[in-house]
């Protein structure tokens, strides 16, 4: 008896060791994509009472779930009221994040949350330590459902004048999808054009501004949220160096953005608007490629200066632990510490009063040299199967976007997703997925990890560089 309940716990030990916390987040995406897909493909979900096809659905869904927002159809043209539910469900999973998600489910439940789950939660939230685990989880949840609620009534505002009684289901849909950074709309019927987003409201400061909002908070990060709340209570007497840091990048880059889209597009896209539409549709081009999707003008229509900067905005994207993808803001951050540190012939990185570990500038260079490969990638293996499918509609300048923008889950695009054939959208599936999770994790769940002995220290190497 003995002896078999120890072959159970190694067995169990064997088990645990296997199935890492990276890979239980990495399946537990996976495995949310396909329920999703499921439940998408069947004729309740549609207006016609007709079956979806498979790979739309899995497409959908992992746009969803990934809060990426490129679409094959619209939405509200295609899905009914309960397509659009089993949508905005998987975003709120899928922004939260599946551990997240997880653990709420295990409250209502009243389930206790062990060990194995608090690791995972620690891998998710990107967090250094165990302590207090939970309670951030608690309070992620409340900051999350309070933001989203008072989004959605700020909305109703614009959007119940505008559509009577389905303006309030527009306004909850809306809002949770901008804070989750997702980029689904469902104004394709009331609007009057499909794939429209918010052009209808370019110059509506009441639906722009609030979207916004709900964009840039729910892109600079949970642990940051949490931080600013506790300065705020007193808790704590100062903020950390991670929220000072993501604060103050985001700040710079949306300024930049907002001005450098304003020269750009001045007597561009913009030339129509009135002085005041002008200024706010650039400040939304400006929010929106980190990483929410929602447009306000046509992305095809950009200047090329235009075109260039949402692409490195859209790499760039949101903070570590938010609901947006791309390399991150502190991942640039660090980056540019570093050169400006090894220009100055400083041998660490400092930031304040205290240094940057040389362990994190390898994540962070090791994130940005996957993202570009990735992206080379699958903009070269797109060009491949829309050539063997002789789509005319798509080059190198709309692939490259359209594979940066699924790899920082933005969503935006310039028109040719729903034109792609199934190769190309499969790559794009596991752009967005690979996006959503993280290089790092699906690295991490991948490789073999191998523990290096910090003792043993060899001569250096001879390499020329530069």
């Amino acid at each position: 008896m003995a002896i078999h309940s120890k072959q159970k716990m190694v067995d169990e030990k064997k088990r645990f060791k296997f199935m890492t916390p990276v890979r239980v987040i990495a399946v537990g995406f996976a495995l949310i994509i396909f329920i999703g897909a499921f439940f998408l493909c069947l004729p309740i979900a549609h207006n016609d009472g007709r079956w979806f096809p498979f790979m739309d659905a899995l497409f959908t869904s992992t746009s969803a779930v990934c809060v990426t927002g490129l679409i094959v159809v619209d939405t509200a043209a295609h899905f009914n009221l309960f397509g659009q539910m089993v949508i905005l469900l998987l975003i709120q999973i899928g922004g939260l994040g599946v551990m997240t998600a997880t653990t709420l489910l295990f409250l209502m439940m009243r389930k206790r949350i062990t060990l194995k789950n608090r690791l995972m939660l620690q891998e998710a939230l990107s967090q250094d330590r165990l302590q207090g685990i939970v309670l951030s989880i608690k309070i992620i949840l409340t900051l999350t459902f309070v933001v989203e609620l008072v989004g959605a009534l700020v909305l109703m505002g614009s959007f119940i004048p505008a559509y009577g009684g389905y303006g309030v289901w527009v306004s909850i849909f809306i809002s949770i999808s901008a804070f989750c950074n997702a980029g689904f709309d469902i104004l394709g019927v009331v609007g009057g054009s499909q794939f429209g987003s918010l052009t209808a409201f370019a110059q509506n400061a009441f639906v722009c501004l609030p979207v916004m909002a709900l964009i840039i908070v729910g892109g600079i990060g949970f642990m940051v949220l949490i931080d600013i709340g506790d300065r705020l209570t007193k808790k704590k007497k100062h903020l950390s160096a991670h929220t000072k840091m993501v604060l103050v990048i985001t700040a710079v880059l949306i300024a930049f953005g907002w001005i450098a889209y304003l020269v750009a597009e001045w007597n561009g896209v913009l030339k129509d608007m009135s002085v005041g539409g002008k200024i706010l549709s650039a400040l939304f081009q400006s929010v929106t490629p980190r990483t929410a999707g929602f447009e306000t003008v046509s992305q095809a229509a950009l200047t090329p200066v235009s075109y260039m900067l949402t692409l490195v905005l859209m790499f760039i994207g949101a903070s570590p632990s938010s609901t947006g993808g791309g390399v991150k803001t502190t991942t640039l951050a660090v980056l540019l510490l570093t050169g400006i540190r090894t220009l100055q012939g400083e041998r660490d990185v400092n930031i304040g009063k205290s240094k940057i570990n040389v362990t994190l500038i390898k994540r962070a260079i090791t994130i940005i040299m996957l993202a570009i490969l990735i992206i080379m990638l699958n903009t070269m293996l797109v060009l491949i199967f829309e050539g063997n499918a002789h789509n005319q509609s798509v080059n190198v300048q709309k692939a490259l976007f359209e594979v940066t923008s699924a790899f920082s889950t933005v969503g935006l695009t310039m028109g040719i997703t729903p034109s792609l054939s199934v190769g190309s959208k499969i790559v794009l599936c596991l752009t967005m997925f690979i996006g959503r999770v993280g290089t790092l994790t699906i690295g991490f769940s991948i490789a073999k990890y191998k523990k290096i002995n910090d003792k043993i220290e060899y001569t250096d190497a001879k390499i020329m560089i530069g």
